[in-house]
């Protein structure tokens, strides 16, 4: 890279309906549509997108507007401004538009990306959730006027998605064989080395102790921002294996005037209403709201064990839950719960094989948010002309942008 002025590539700032044909979409009637692949994919909007890719969920069998395999996709209705590439020919709906770029279409595509931003900054600061034709021609968007230095931008921002994209694969492999792991270690199916004494069956009100959550009144402001934290079940789906903060506290005085009970840390914090069956540790003592039905192991039940356990039985917890409003399990049906439990060394060492995957894919995750980060801080370099690449020595091509 080179400073911003050694560049011999100028920089202008162009519309979007002037670096590509844009396709406004349009919705076949409902009666053409289908799930079972008659036709050809239809994209709607965000839902149909995967990772900045189109993916096909509904089809139609009556094409109004199209777009081609490897056109790339915008959407035009809350969110606004999400881009994708088209895996295939397909249908574009009333939230979408179809972009075929004049210029380098890997350029226009992280060009667009950098620019999400901006059309999220529209939808929160009003009431913006939809864009019309006019809106998506008038984007401008700064681009070098030479497409071999497009292409020289977009093959630096597109080799970090590829890695980015290995680690995802990586990542989700790793999270696959530790499911299958938990499924054969902790039914006994596949023992660890060393153990061969029978499992016991017990329920889980013999092996812990159930505890429901509570809210003290939202209105009183004494009960509020105190000292304890107070979990409801989006800190736990925002979570991992352990709960590390939670969005809000309460006071001694409101711990006293709620049902909510304070709970040791170690304590498993389980969701027992809309999301039954995600859990995780509490790193410090802490009190639930109504949302969870809590768990503190006897002696002969580790935790870890437990927790891993949990993630196992998430379907046999929802199909013992009930209610109109929304699901939930009782306290009683989730302590009648039957499970196998191994003596409390093969406990200790079946967590710790999982413990060690959990730490594995931990630092895969993290690895990837760095990555993430850094191609972020190529972006704001790169396609704003801040920083410029060595220009390429041949320079034929012709000009982007008019």
């Amino acid at each position: 890279m080179s400073g911003g002025g050694s560049s011999r590539v100028e920089w202008v700032e162009a519309s979007l309906g002037a670096l590509a044909a844009i396709t406004m979409g349009q919705s076949p009637p409902s009666d053409h549509y289908n799930t079972v692949g008659d036709g050809v994919a239809l994209i709607q909007g965000k839902a149909d997108i995967e990772r900045n890719r189109t993916k096909e969920r509904i089809w139609t069998t009556l094409v109004t507007k199209r777009c081609n395999a490897g056109d790339l996709i915008l959407t035009v209705r809350a969110p606004v401004g999400s881009v994708a590439v088209a895996r295939q020919d397909s249908c574009l709906g009333r939230g979408v538009c179809g972009l075929k770029p004049h210029g380098d279409t890997d350029f226009l595509y992280q060009a667009l990306r950098y620019a999400e931003n901006r059309w999220n900054r529209l939808e929160q600061g009003s009431t913006f959730t939809a864009a019309n034709a006019s809106q998506i021609r008038g984007l401008c968007i700064l681009v070098p006027t030479h497409v071999r230095q497009q292409k020289h931008i977009a093959k630096a921002l597109s080799d970090v998605d590829r890695l980015l994209d290995s680690l995802d694969a990586l990542i989700a492999k790793k999270h696959a064989i530790q499911a299958a792991l938990m499924q054969q270690l902790l039914t006994g199916r596949v023992r660890l080395p060393g153990f061969g004494d029978a499992w016991g069956k017990v329920q889980i009100g013999e092996i812990a102790r159930v505890i429901s959550g509570g809210t003290p009144d939202t209105q009183n402001a004494s009960y509020w921002n105190g000292g304890i934290p107070w979990c409801v079940p989006t800190d736990i789906t925002n979570s991992g294996k352990y709960l590390q903060r939670t969005a809000r506290t309460i006071t001694e005085l409101g711990l006293s005037n709620s049902g909510a009970r304070l709970l040791p840390a170690g304590a498993l914090l389980l969701c027992s209403r809309a999301t039954i069956g995600e859990v995780s540790i509490a790193l410090t003592p802490i009190c639930t709201n109504q949302g969870f039905k809590s768990l503190i192991c006897h002696e002969g039940a580790l935790n870890e064990f437990v927790y891993y356990l949990i993630l196992t039985l998430r379907p046999r917890l929802i199909e013992r839950a009930s209610g109109s409003t929304f699901l939930e399990i009782s306290k009683n049906d989730l302590a009648s719960v039957e499970v196998r439990l191994p003596a409390i060394e093969e406990q200790r060492d079946i967590a710790c094989v999982l413990s060690d995957m959990d730490m594995e894919i931990e630092a895969l995750a993290e690895r990837r948010d760095k990555i993430e980060a850094v191609k972020h801080g190529m972006m704001q370099q790169l396609l704003t002309g801040r920083t410029r690449l060595v220009e390429p020595p041949d320079t034929g091509g012709g000009v982007a942008a008019s």
